[in-house]
């Protein structure tokens, strides 16, 4: 009996991997040889194989895939399969990457198809007979797994793991009504949280759809549960609802933080507009694949605009659904759990029909259009609002797959018509055999709108010879390929995916790569590698850590071959090292490189300036963590996360800053650079320096922070007390001076213990010797002067002056309607710069709405100027760009040093055309153009 059992168990799972073979034909004949069509399978197929080689070489660093060098945590850039890759890794091991991509993705055809099974038949316990109740599930699950959504994802190895989450609804409906009315057992919560949590982690977008889903199924039966006579039942059901959520959350938590802190310091959000392009149209509902048996080649509304735009129901499909949830609308009112016609419990029926249009709404994105790039109609959706309010939505980038919920809940509904018809012809005929075939012969038509044969498959060629050697050679630590273009599209995003495949045969870092990003470093490089022939280019590529180039001479027209190799040959900073095929190699000379500093134990401070290269800081921080460095400073957004936090005082041996930066600003002097190299410099710390300090004091409820115009020091032989902050020392003092960094709104005086010094306007820096364990008071104009730094030293030097065009600056601002007032006092000679910059609503694309330029009033009179945001024809504007929606930033800066970060002065929305949420900031007095 129980071989019997086993082999009928058996069969669905069987049946569904044969349909995976022909509808997925001819995959299965070159299953070692092909892959999809398109770039996605190619990358995935790399996942695979890195992963494996990550787990079987050095498991920690798998999340630092060889990809976008120099930038950490890759594999977190597109969905990892760590799960899928454990599965198949002997088969990878032992047969390939390739084998083991296409037979994940046939069984991911059937395991999809088992799982809707399994959960129908449970949907449709009450069927009139076995044979009813298994055929409507079995085409509920074949309806699913073969639909158009997923034939259109058949590229998408992620997307088609869409098995786990029925499985998950499965065990859920256990827990929350057990067939016997008494509640789930723990069993069940476990396997409902095990599934719940793969789920999650097999794909970013469906760790959304799960919780959606779910939490959706618990609210429709919680009331249910809530009215339970038994108290003890509640609790035990609760107590099961906890359970899987732990189970769940031991899976999801270790493999999304890495996306959590990528997606941080990326600031990875998808723009409205980026979401507009995505967003599922009203044609995408009656698209198909080109190879549609039915309707591929009908063309008009049939046609796909895009390949995630393929959603076809099926109009059998969409037919039996409205059967099935108008059956179990005119059911009688009699006992709706226990249906005596097939028909689940209604609140089963609710959930499923919630969840289509749900999902189906959540598809259309932003707006109902007709058809792809039209106008939306004038009717309000909710994903914009969602997209502003709940973490991490605005990084789903195409709302357009919220479709897959809509095709799994039509086909569970259309298993609900068969079994009623089914039912029905188990009224009217007494053939046992004629209601299954019945159903079999409409559940093949409905199944047959999906046939799309043959899939489009690709071989991917043959590595070239350089690839396998670069294999053998241990000593390359990161490469550049050479031909490449600075934008990552079409053709040229097609060559770098082909050499990260190829990648497979020696795992070395690329500076390039495909992933679901391409970080803003990785764009700033190959922007800078246009330069090529260039000896700077090198220096900065050196910067980044790459030493080797690879040539493909094939890919190159004579001319500018010709010109490229001259270079290279004659440039003391390259050496060729080999020549393998078409492929010339070439290592970068150590001479390319920055003078190299003892590293190891030393602290760096990194600044976030505005001004630094971003991916040469990140080269650099990568390189000086592995020599063991101590690395400070804030984090600069798209390119590296927050690094150590700078205690009070704290003056680091190293600082890595802006060219063009002021050093003294960060505690350095201009005679303690090391080197200045592609818009960095690196300074050496004073070694008489001892603490150097920003006495910023923040403001309740205000933007900016105050500075204070009186200041008592102590400095004793271990410690140091400045204001309110006590700061101990690494070595006793003997000797004590210190550097005031001042912003002066007029000529005065300064009086720091029984001294005076003279303060010209503007910004202003003095040295004066301080005595070791007696209070130095310093008292400068309450309304005129400030404070801004202060720097304690253990010998007297020359201070170095602020540099040329800085300003002592404070200013109030005001709104009416689109006019923006400033009142500005100012200290110093020059002129005032106002820059208006933001970034629009829709693709955050950077905006330079307007630019002036003010000279600074003689005599310390106030300049009040005002400017109409939206019309701006004052004669002093230079530049004037168009008003878009969006968000603003007024900034005020020294027209002589129009390189160093503006203060902002007030922020403001463009809505509709209009000026919206308008915010002052009000400055208080400080030091502008540093």
């Amino acid at each position: 009996m129980w071989r019997h059992r086993s082999i009928v168990a058996l069969l669905p799972p069987l049946a569904y991997l044969l349909l995976a073979v022909v509808f997925t034909w001819p995959l299965a004949a070159h299953g070692t040889t092909a892959l999809g069509g398109g770039l996605d399978p190619m990358l995935q197929t790399w996942v695979l194989a890195w992963n494996t080689h990550a787990m079987t070489t050095n498991p920690l660093t798998v999340w630092h895939a060889p990809i976008f060098f120099p930038y950490p945590d890759t594999l977190a850039y597109s969905d990892h399969h760590l799960l899928l890759s454990l599965v198949v890794l002997p088969l990878i091991i032992a047969g390939g990457p390739v084998l083991a991509y296409n037979l994940l993705t046939l069984t991911s055809y059937a395991l999809t198809g088992w799982a809707v099974y399994l959960l129908a038949r449970e949907m449709f316990a009450n069927a009139p007979n076995e044979w009813i109740r298994a055929t409507g599930a079995f085409a509920a699950g074949a309806v699913f797994a073969f639909g158009t959504y997923r034939m259109t994802h058949f590229v998408h190895l992620q997307l088609l793991q869409t098995a786990w989450l029925p499985l998950a609804l499965l065990f859920l409906r256990r827990l929350l009504r057990a067939p016997d009315g008494s509640g789930g057992c723990w069993r069940d919560a476990a396997f409902f949280g095990l599934f719940a949590g793969i789920q999650c982690v097999t794909a970013l977008y469906y760790a959304s759809f799960t919780a959606l889903a779910l939490g959706l199924y618990v609210a429709i039966w919680l009331p249910e549960a809530l009215h339970s006579p038994a108290r003890a039942d509640l609790w035990r059901r609760s107590g099961s609802l906890a359970l899987g959520g732990g189970v769940a959350a031991l899976i999801i938590i270790p493999l999304t933080l890495p996306y959590v802190r990528v997606y941080e310091y990326l600031g990875v959000v998808r723009s409205l507009r980026e979401l507009d392009n995505w967003s599922a149209p009203l044609q995408a509902y009656l698209a198909v694949p080109p190879t549609n048996w039915l309707y591929g080649g009908r063309g008009g509304w049939f046609t796909a605009s895009g390949g995630e735009f393929a959603l076809f129901p099926g109009f059998a499909t969409i037919g039996l659904a409205t059967v099935g949830a108008t059956c179990a609308a005119w059911r009688g009112s009699g006992d709706r759990s226990a249906a005596p016609d097939g028909i689940p419990p209604e609140r089963d029926v609710i959930f499923l029909v919630l969840l289509a249009i749900i999902a189906f709404v959540l598809s259309l994105g932003t707006g109902i259009r007709l058809e792809r790039g039209s106008d939306p109609l004038p009717i309000p959706l909710p994903y914009p609002l969602l997209y502003e309010r709940i973490p991490g939505f605005g990084a789903l980038r195409v709302p357009a797959r919220w479709a897959m919920l809509t095709h799994l809940a039509l086909a569970l509904l259309a298993g609900i018509a068969l079994v009623r018809l089914g039912r029905w012809f188990v009224l009217v005929q007494q053939r046992r055999w004629v209601a299954p075939a019945a159903l079999l012969i409409i559940g093949s038509g409905a199944l047959l709108e999906h046939a799309a044969i043959p899939v489009p498959l690709a071989a991917p060629p043959s590595p070239p010879p350089i690839y396998a050697w670069l294999g053998t050679q241990p000593d390359i630590h990161a490469i550049l390929e050479l031909p490449v273009g600075s934008t990552p599209r079409g053709v040229e995003l097609e060559r770098i995916t082909f050499r990260q495949l190829y990648q497979m045969q020696h795992w070395k870092p690329l500076a390039t790569g495909y992933s679901g990003i391409i970080p803003f470093g990785t764009t700033d490089l190959l922007r800078r590698v246009q330069r090529l022939p260039d000896d700077d280019t090198l220096r900065y590529l050196a910067l980044v850590g790459i030493d080797t180039l690879v040539i493909h001479r094939n890919e190159y027209d004579a001319e500018q071959l010709a010109r490229l190799l001259a270079w290279a040959d004659a440039t003391p900073l390259l050496r060729r090292r080999a020549e393998i095929g078409d492929a010339l190699v070439y290592t970068i000379s150590p001479e390319a490189e920055m003078p190299s500093l003892a590293m190891t134990g030393a602290s760096v401070f990194v600044s976030a300036d505005e001004r630094v290269p971003g991916v040469l800081a990140l080269g650099l921080i990568r390189r000086w963590k592995a020599e063991g460095a101590n690395l400070y400073g804030a984090g600069r957004t798209r390119y590296y996360p927050e690094l150590q936090p700078l205690h009070a005082g704290q003056v680091c041996d190293y600082g890595l800053l802006a060219a063009d930066e002021d050093s003294v600003v960060a505690g350095f002097n201009t005679d303690g650079l090391r080197w200045r190299s592609n818009g960095l410099a690196l300074y050496a710390r004073d070694p008489h320096m001892i603490a150097a300090l920003d006495l910023a004091q923040p403001v309740a409820g205000q933007f900016h922070p105050s500075y204070p115009s009186t200041l008592t020091v102590v400095l004793e032989e271990r410690r140091m007390r400045i204001a309110n902050m006590v700061i101990p020392l690494d070595a006793p003092l003997t000797e004590v001076h210190i550097e005031l960094d001042i912003a002066s709104l007029s000529a005065q005086t300064l009086v720091i213990g029984d001294t005076t010094y003279a303060i010209a306007p503007g910004a202003v820096t003095i040295a004066a010797p301080v005595t070791l364990n007696q209070p130095a008071q310093i008292n400068g104009s309450t309304d005129a002067a400030v404070i801004q730094r202060i720097r304690v030293l253990s010998a007297p030097r020359a201070p170095t002056p602020p540099p040329e065009g800085t300003l002592a600056l404070s200013a109030d601002s005001r709104f009416d309607g689109s006019r923006l007032t400033v009142t500005a006092h100012i200290g110093g000679a020059g002129a005032l710069v106002i820059d208006v910059r933001g970034a629009a609503a829709r693709d955050d694309r950077p905006i330079h709405l307007l630019e002036g330029v003010l000279p600074v009033p003689p005599n310390g009179d106030p300049l009040v100027f005002s400017v109409d945001l939206l019309s701006p024809n004052e004669p002093w504007v230079i530049h004037r760009g168009k008003a878009e929606d969006g968000r603003y930033v007024v900034y005020v800066k020294s027209t002589t040093r129009t390189g160093a970060a503006g203060v902002p002065v007030a922020t403001f929305f463009i809505r509709n055309g209009v000026i919206s949420d308008p915010r002052p900031a009000p400055l208080p007095l400080r030091i502008v153009g540093e």
